[in-house]
């Protein structure tokens, strides 16, 4: 505003001057044009600037914030990773295999009761997005079966077999809004994984271009806590050469026990890293056969990266998949809900104890009180 003020005392000086003094020069004159020229500019800068506040200003007031005595965010709550096998079309010869109608029935209920898939990276990458009020799922397949996922052929096209799991998701997406067909594929190495139509580099290529994730679940579905050290890097790196030579450039940083067995302790760290035929491994977390523990988030002060806990899915044991599902409708507030921000973590008041702020990064903490 003063550079404003400044133009118009400046203007009626120029005109006293001119008409007390005709003999000003040209040179004067131009010297005096190029003055007024640039305070011109710089006031339509400085109006710029001020419409560039304003439109900003606007989108902030525009910004919508959740009501959190309403929605409640708890986001030290549970996230249960859930692990599947095959599917099959009925009686199911142990508790590892879901009949199709079943899984389809598992979907449906994650569907009606707020649970929303996403993918391993996002959970450790802790960048939880799903609808605020909601709760993330993570959704798992063992052993690389061609009931979880294989290809046809059809007129030249590669496409998902009909009712294996992946097939089941995507159309399931279709009818469904705000459910994503996520999930990661924990595969072994010399059992042909997948195996249908396509090399084993396309049937890896479709996952990953359709938002699945491929992981190592071990060479020979290996018992870790009975092999040596050479054995364990062997059996592992194995599996992360393939993925990595098939999908160049592919993160592959987690990882699933065979059996849920851990090495013994000592070789434990053998998990997290290590070296086969010349080229390092390295994993993050380490996933368990069944639920070990509480399925914390990953800044919990409690979470354990190579202890992580599964719920086996299926139904009619305790601790299994629906025995969790009846579970958590009758004690609400162990669910992990969501405040629909990925880069907040919003907790009730009384919780932060349990925070592990290193593990936040540049996430915001926001803390809030519910009043009764």
């Amino acid at each position: 505003m003063l550079k404003k003020l400044v133009f118009i005392l400046f203007i009626p000086l120029i005109i006293i001057g001119c008409s007390q003094n005709k003999d000003v020069s040209e040179k004067e004159n131009n010297i005096i044009e190029k003055e007024i020229d640039i305070l011109q500019k710089d006031n339509a800068t400085e109006e710029k600037n001020d419409l560039l506040i304003e439109e900003e200003n606007k989108k902030t007031e525009e910004k919508v914030e959740i009501d959190y005595k309403k929605i409640k965010p708890n986001e030290l709550g549970h996230i249960m990773i859930v692990m599947y096998h095959g599917l099959v079309e009925d009686n199911p010869p142990s508790p590892y295999q879901r009949t199709i109608e079943d899984f389809k029935k598992d979907l449906e209920f994650f569907y009606e009761n707020g649970y929303r898939p996403i993918s391993m990276r996002d959970y450790i990458d802790n960048n939880i997005s799903v609808e605020a009020g909601y709760t993330p799922i993570v959704i798992t397949f063992d052993d690389g079966v061609s009931s979880s996922f294989s290809l046809v052929e059809e007129n030249g096209e590669l496409k998902p077999a009909p009712n294996c799991a992946v097939d089941i998701m995507n159309e399931f997406a279709k009818t469904h809004p705000g459910f994503e067909a996520r999930a990661i594929f924990y595969i072994n190495g010399d059992n042909d994984p997948f195996k249908g139509a396509g090399s084993f580099k396309e049937r890896l290529e479709y996952l990953i271009n359709n938002g699945y994730e491929v992981a190592n679940h071990t060479y020979s579905h290996a018992h870790l806590s009975e092999i040596d050290e050479e054995e364990i890097q062997e059996e592992i790196g194995k599996v992360d050469e393939m993925i990595k030579e098939a999908l160049p450039g592919y993160t592959v940083d987690s990882f699933s026990y065979p059996f849920g067995e851990r090495p013994v302790e000592e070789l434990r760290y053998l998990i997290e890293k290590g070296i086969y035929n010349g080229k390092e491994y390295n994993y993050k977390i380490g996933l368990r056969e069944g639920p070990s523990a509480p399925f914390y988030p990953i800044y919990h002060i409690k979470f354990d990266p190579y202890n992580v806990p599964r719920v086996r899915g299926s139904e009619g044991k305790e601790g299994d998949l629906w025995w969790y599902l009846e579970y958590y409708k009758n004690h609400p507030e162990y669910r992990y809900i969501s405040d629909g921000n990925p880069n907040r973590i919003s907790i009730p008041k009384g919780y932060e104890e349990n925070i592990d702020k290193n593990s936040l990064g540049d996430k915001e903490l926001y803390i809030y009180t519910i009043e009764e």
